[in-house]
Formats: structure tokens, sequence, C-alpha cells
């Protein structure tokens, strides 16, 4: 494997408590972000609502798009870029829709009319989701979440240790608080889309974090005499730093290509996959094995009190 970095001895370890600190501070800012906002910014996909797809037949004017739209009364709805220059994407939530309207339904007719008064409109077609299913689906992607985390810990013991498993997944759990942190900081929605990226960011995280893993393992086996568990653990992360951030790199790459060409339908997909990749190879290295370092000193204080009262 090409190797960018040979015979690293970075103090990572002896560090981990700046590096700890600085995902403390993050996490904080994405918490106090979705405190303020009320929780984060569910798509219609969760909360329910309306998504229209415009195809005009000259280029689209977004801004005076907009303006229509927010004159009918939905000063909430978002109005983006869909695929080409022809069509544009319109997200209304239900409760917008409801207040405007008093409950009844006419959203297609009133928004169909405004437009086509306003513009060359070729084609409106339209997609709602009740406020009962986007309940269901925001519980359903909380189990998945929970039953995907509790599958790794099954196979990280196995595999390796217990304490392995807690360190991973307190990493996954590290990572996901980030995303959504970081979500709710830009004002951007959580939809099923951003779920299937967060879900694929799971399995590559725990990959980074497996192999570094790995090496701590292969290196306890021929553990030299005098060295300690902390030493072991930073030595094992710079014999795998290369690879790690040439895998890392190259998923990168790959995905800031679906960012800037893949169009606005895998925008918020590949936004995601870029940022939690960023975010996994940093918890792989400076979050899950640190915590593995603690667990170990921990279990040691707990032995020297249990044999200074013996």
């Amino acid at each position: 494997m090409l190797e960018l970095l040979k015979d690293t001895n970075y103090q990572i370890i002896p560090r981990r408590w700046i590096l700890i600190s600085i995902s403390a501070v993050v996490i904080l800012a994405g918490l106090i972000s979705l405190v303020v906002r009320g929780g984060p910014n569910y798509g219609i996909d969760f909360q329910g609502g309306y998504k229209f797809i415009v195809k005009f037949s000259g280029p689209a004017e977004l801004a005076r798009v907009r303006e229509v739209v927010n004159g009918l009364g939905y000063s909430h709805s978002q109005v983006q870029d869909f695929g080409s220059e022809h069509e544009v994407v319109i997200v209304l939530p239900l409760e917008e829709e409801i207040a405007a309207t008093g409950g009844t339904d006419p959203v297609q007719a009133r928004l169909g009319e405004a437009l086509r008064a306003n513009f060359p409109v070729a084609e409106i077609s339209q997609e709602k989701v009740g406020p009962k299913i986007g309940s269901e689906l925001r519980t359903q992607a909380l189990w998945s979440i929970f039953y995907s985390l509790l599958g790794l810990i099954v196979y990280i013991t196995w595999r390796f240790e217990f304490r392995f498993s807690i360190a991973a997944i307190v990493a996954l759990i590290h990572n996901v608080i980030i995303m959504i942190g970081f979500f709710s900081l830009l004002n951007k929605q959580i939809d099923l889309t951003v779920l299937g990226a967060l879900l694929t960011l799971v399995g590559y995280s725990i990959n980074d974090t497996i192999v570094v893993f790995d090496r701590i393992r292969e290196n306890l086996r021929s553990h030299r005499r005098g060295q300690s568990y902390a030493e072991l653990v930073n030595a094992s992360i710079n014999q795998t730093l290369s690879r790690t951030i040439v895998t890392g790199g190259s998923v990168l790459i790959v995905v800031a290509m679906l960012f800037l060409f893949g169009g606005a339908v895998i925008h918020d997909f590949a936004f995601t996959l870029f940022v939690g990749t960023l975010v996994g190879t940093y918890s792989s290295i400076f979050i899950a094995s640190p915590i593995l370092v603690e667990w170990q000193a921990a279990s040691q204080r707990r032995r020297e009190r249990r044999l200074a009262t013996a």
C-alpha cells in the first residue's frame, strides 16, 4: 500500500485530552444550536409536508419563485434548484399549509395557479407525507440506528473484547452527534437521504476504527517489556496513520466529485458523506483509541486499590 507517512511517532495519546476537549467544544456548540432551534430541522420525510418539483419551459428564476410562494403565505418554504436550470423543488412543511388555509388541502391548486400565472410552467409533480407517516419514519430511523449500534457491539466484542466495542460505539455516537449538531448549525434539513448517509458513515467509521484496533491487538501479542499500554496504543496509531489518511483521502475525493457534479438530488447525501468522513477519520484516531487507554488506566487503578486493601 502507498505510504504517505513512514516511521511516524506523533504523540497523539499524550495529548488526548486536548483532542477530546476539541470534540467536546464542537459537540457543545451543536447541542446549543439544537436547543435554540427547538431540535433538529427534520425534512418532510420525518415531519410531514409537501414537495413539489416544478419544470419550467425556460430557465427558472429562484428569487421570483420564492417571492410568489411567500406571497401565498408559505413563509417557511424552501425553493431550490433541482437537477437543471429548468427545474426547482419547493418544500412546504405541513403546518405551513394548515396555518395558511385553516386545515383544508388546496395547496397544489393554489401553488399551481400562482406559478402558472407568473411563469411558463411545463409540469408540476407533487409528493405529500402525512404527519403520522412522518412520525413513524422518524421512529423507524431511530430504531435502525439503535440496532446497527447493538449489532456492532456484539460483533466487536466477539472479534476483540468488550472494552473495544464500547470505545468504538462511543466514537460512533460522537460522530452522529457532531453531524446532527453540524446540520443544526447550518440549518440544513435531516431527511431519509441524510439518514442513509449517516448509516453509511457508521459502516465506514467502524471499518477505520477496527483497522487501528487490529493493530493494537497484534502489538499486544508482541508487547515489549517496559512499554506502557498508552505507548503501545500510540505506536499502533502511528503504524496505521498512513493507511487511514490514504483511505480517507480517497473517499473524500470521490464524495467531493459527487457533491460538485452529482446534482441537487444527491447534494445533501454527498455533503453528509464528505463531512462525516472527516469526522469519522478523526474519531477513529483521536477518540476511540484514547478511550481504550482511559479504560485500561481505570482498570489498573481498580486493581491497585484491590491489592492495597487485600
